[in-house]
């Protein structure tokens, strides 16, 4: 994890980074985070209705996020998106490491703190998918943006 300001969040139950590589300085931290929970195909999107139509019953918040009002902190090369709710915690920090020139590396991590058991067994459930779709969306919006 070489983010800078990610790192004052821990510990936490759980955590990964993805890597990517990619050509030029096309985005900010800030808009990435916003594209990648913005980036919905169909496939994507049905995806979300089973969920929402699981999850409901036990309170957990189905709306779609709005980034802009949970972005903590911004920088040039790194942005951390935070999510509290009465189940989960869960921080998305974006980080973008010059290579070259014309190349950067961009790191994704989430971080996850359970509140309840509740929290614990909807991130059970949803670990497999998130990270399947967690590279995927970032390459996808990656290559929407050359």
């Amino acid at each position: 994890m070489s983010g800078k300001m990610i790192g004052k969040y821990l510990p936490v139950d759980y955590q990964d980074t993805f890597c990517v590589e990619a050509e030029g300085n096309q985005l900010s931290p800030k808009e990435i985070i916003s594209k990648i929970f913005g980036h919905n195909p169909a496939w994507l999107q049905a995806l979300y209705k089973v969920r929402t139509c699981l999850v409901k019953p036990f309170g957990i918040e189905t709306k779609p996020l709005d980034t802009e009002n949970l972005i903590i902190e911004d920088t040039e090369q790194e942005a951390i998106m935070q999510k509290d709710d009465k189940h989960l915690l869960f921080y998305v920090d974006v980080f973008i490491e010059p290579i070259s020139d014309d190349r950067q590396r961009i790191e994704i991590t989430t971080l996850v703190k359970y509140h309840n058991w509740i929290g614990k067994a909807y991130f059970f459930c949803i670990k497999p998918f998130h990270r399947i779709i967690v590279p995927v969306v970032l390459k996808k919006v990656l290559k929407a943006n050359k």
